[in-house]
């Protein structure tokens, strides 16, 4: 069990690190009353998760109705951002592109979505097939940053891009596509960008370069580059080697390093058509979801693959799936304290997801005031980032209520805001939780569907 602290509020006992409860958790014994929840079947939004549209990110886009399913038909709370600097392949980028960036990241920001970026010069068919000298690309990073440390809270991570055809790292006019130029790119990129931002890169060989030893559980989360470093695989189940993604004759051991990785990273991208064979099928689509705890995958390339998850009854299974899907199991909670009094509660909450969320994230609990309103927040000490999936997590609160909590009936709710402080309290970005008849759309809260009386 791992043992939960609520910060300022007394001393925790029998801590154990986040993730080692295991599927069957056990709380300590106390009073109160035992609930027990029912699961959802429902696909809902969650942030940072789930099947993702593509937009270029300078054109003017609606991105409310991406979070509605008015584009495609289906609702997303994440999308996948091609920048355009095609025009200043051979200059620095203007300060009026510039602001309408700003005003695109803003568009974004208000309308409740996260981003992952890449940016390209080089756009066969629409801008042409010249990408920009390695020099030019390091100027216009450096220019980029301001955006990127402003946005950084709506930005979930950025592909290395910039190289070659789509920023693909493929097709360089300027011979970029070589390790010296792609990983100088690399530094500048993880130099600028704010810590709390990921970069992606394409194939495995790219990650095992700058990183011959896989990221370890010790250094998940701390910040150092390698931390960093998600992957984006652009053709999932293409093929043993997924056109590319992995080193011929390599696969087996190049996936085992990114199953070891894939915990504390960034996994995203997309199918594509380059085989249409076994392993396109649902049965292995499902398994390398999980294995490689992908968080999100685009849900309009490849159509004829995605047609097939369909027909074979595994589609909506892994729009459910795909990055985190927390649920409630049972909670203890009293039913009668006195202020100043102690409080104690137990929670189970198991991952029904492929993956873990990838940013940090709070817990809360929330006593509000049923006549008046009034609410009243307990932050629990825990790190979402390590709730496993398939795995149950048993969390305890110990506090004490204020002395001069006013009395009355209080219910009692869980919530996983944003850490942004600008977006903690918007409802959009707080996590909801996959059960039925809990979910509150307007303030972002998970009802526990129990009421404590305080006297």
């Amino acid at each position: 069990m791992a043992g939960l602290l609520l910060a300022g509020c007394g001393d925790a006992t029998g801590v154990t690190p986040p993730g080692t409860g295991g599927n069957v958790p056990v709380l300590p014994p106390m009073s109160g009353k035992t609930l027990t929840y029912q699961a959802s079947s429902e696909n809902f939004l969650n942030p940072e998760r789930g099947f993702h549209i593509a937009f270029q990110l300078q054109e003017n886009n609606d991105y409310r109705s991406v979070r509605s399913g008015g584009w495609f038909n289906f609702p997303a709370s994440v999308v996948f951002a091609y920048v355009k600097l095609s025009d200043f392949r051979n200059a620095p980028i203007s300060q009026d592109y510039l602001n309408l960036l700003r005003t695109r990241f803003e568009n974004a920001r208000q309308g409740g979505i996260k981003l992952i970026l890449r940016h390209y010069y080089a756009f066969p068919g629409v801008t042409g097939t010249e990408d920009a000298p390695l020099e030019r690309m390091l100027g216009h990073i450096e220019q980029l940053r301001p955006l990127w440390n402003d946005y950084q809270d709506v930005i979930l991570a950025v592909q290395a891009g910039f190289i070659g055809h789509w920023g693909e790292w493929h097709s360089s006019s300027n011979g970029l596509d070589n390790p010296t130029s792609e990983n100088r790119l690399v530094q500048a990129l993880l130099a600028a960008l704010p810590r709390s931002i990921p970069i992606q890169l394409r194939t495995l060989e790219d990650i095992e370069r700058l990183y011959p030893q896989p990221l370890s559980a010790s250094q998940a989360f701390d910040g150092s580059n390698q931390a960093r470093v998600g992957h984006h695989n652009d053709c999932f189940l293409a093929g043993e080697n997924d056109a590319g993604t992995y080193s011929w004759g390599q696969w087996d051991r190049q996936k085992a390093y990114l199953e070891k990785i894939s915990r504390f990273v960034p996994v995203a991208g997309e199918t594509c058509q380059v085989n249409l064979g076994a392993r396109q099928a649902c049965s292995v689509a499902l398994a390398e979801l999980r294995r490689f705890n992908w968080q999100v995958l685009s849900g309009t390339w490849y159509k004829p693959v995605l047609d097939r998850w369909k027909s074979e009854g595994c589609y909506d299974e892994i729009a459910r799936r795909l990055g985190y899907r927390f649920r409630l199991v049972r909670a203890v909670i009293p039913e009668q304290l006195s202020r100043g009094g102690r409080f104690q509660m137990g929670l189970e909450i198991a991952n029904d997801g492929f993956a873990n969320p990838i940013r940090p994230r709070g817990v809360r609990i929330i006593l509000r005031n049923v006549a008046s309103k009034q609410t009243f927040t307990f932050p629990i000490n825990t790190d979402p980032r390590y709730w496993e999936p398939d795995k149950t997590q048993a969390l305890m609160l110990d506090a004490t209520l204020p002395g001069d909590l006013p009395p009355g009936d209080y219910e009692v709710l869980l919530h996983l805001p944003d850490p942004a402080p600008n977006l903690s309290a918007r409802p959009e970005y707080a996590i909801r939780l996959a059960n039925p008849n809990v979910w509150e759309a307007t303030t972002g809260y998970n009802s526990l569907q129990h009421t404590l009386k305080v006297q």
